[in-house]
């Protein structure tokens, strides 16, 4: 009894783990199944939207590269070409090849951020268009992100009064950091008419240290002249004492990252009263584009040009 009892067990005990097993293998076939499944809609749906990606790509993706701005061309042209002549001036009789004209733009550039002047800030240039240093302040601030005004100065040689109001006024609207004149030209006192306008200058001494200020244009911090002498002028900076060839652009510049977007050019249009007025302010591409600067454009062009037009200094 005993025996037949322990051989019914055992036959238990063989058709239960055969069960089991059988249920198991059930089990991992369906798993396989599912995974199977899984693996072959993960497959088809990743290969769907990996093509549907690459043909969104190929639609919407922007450019990745910006556009240059001025600065970087000319300053490409110099390293490809240096010793290309590319303007003459009558003024001065001065000839520059790409590699000075670059170098100049840089170190002015590198000075005026060395002061604490930062991309964005507003310049005002009373020089002649004729100067050559009012197109190396174009490519200046082309490289370091200022934006640039300019008024001619011309109207001084037949009505000083009127020069005077028109650069009270375009310093006011234009919330201009830096000014830019010539010492003098045509007969005209350029450096009297600034002291006229900016009073400060006359008791103001860049020597000392101290920062310069003028309540009439709080924005005010550096009234700027080409000429040479300091005698008589210490409440202006000679443009030559900002010229700094220290190769810092880049570390000056930090985070900023400049490109033909980045505006450059603001224009100074006459309003019903005769005084200038603000205007549009046009980026890098849109001063190439609209080619408002001659001697620029043409430079991008790699064409020499003469630069007529000579001062008159007494």
């Amino acid at each position: 009894m005993i025996g037949h009892a322990r051989c019914g067990m055992a036959l238990s005990r063989s058709a239960n783990l055969l069960t089991s097993q059988k249920t198991i293998k059930q089990s991992f076939s369906g798993v396989r199944s599912i995974l199977s499944l899984n693996h072959l809609d993960v497959e088809n749906l990743t290969q769907r939207k990996f093509s549907q990606g690459i043909s969104t790509r190929v639609i919407s993706t922007p450019d990745a590269s910006p556009s240059p701005s001025i600065g970087q061309l000319v300053a490409s042209l110099a390293e490809k070409f240096p010793n290309m002549d590319v303007l003459r001036y009558d003024h001065k009789n001065v000839k520059w090849s790409f590699k000075h004209i670059d170098h100049y733009a840089d170190c002015v550039a590198i000075g005026l951020l060395e002061q604490g002047l930062q991309p964005g800030d507003a310049m005002l240039s009373w020089l002649p268009k004729h100067f050559c240093e009012q197109h190396v302040l174009q490519l200046a601030c082309s490289k370091a992100g200022f934006i640039l005004y300019e008024l001619d100065p011309s109207q001084a040689i037949n009505d000083k009064e009127g020069a005077k109001k028109a650069l009270k006024k375009a310093l006011e609207d234009t919330e201009a950091t830096c000014l830019f004149s010539q010492e003098a030209g045509d007969s005209v006192n350029y450096v009297q008419l600034c002291r006229e306008v900016i009073p400060e200058i006359r008791i103001f001494d860049f020597q000392k240290g101290m920062p310069f200020f003028t309540p009439r244009f709080p924005n005010l911090r550096f009234p700027i002249h080409t000429g040479f002498e300091m005698n008589g002028k210490e409440g202006m900076l000679a443009l030559k004492h900002l010229v700094v060839p220290s190769g810092e652009m880049n570390n000056l510049l930090g985070d900023v990252k400049i490109s033909g977007e980045t505006p450059l050019r603001g224009e100074l249009k006459i309003g019903s009263d005769g005084l200038p007025m603000k205007g549009a302010i046009l980026s890098n591409n849109g001063v190439i584009k609209a080619q408002i600067w001659p001697e620029i454009s043409a430079m991008i062009e790699k064409k020499y040009t003469e630069v007529e037009g000579v001062g008159v200094v007494f």
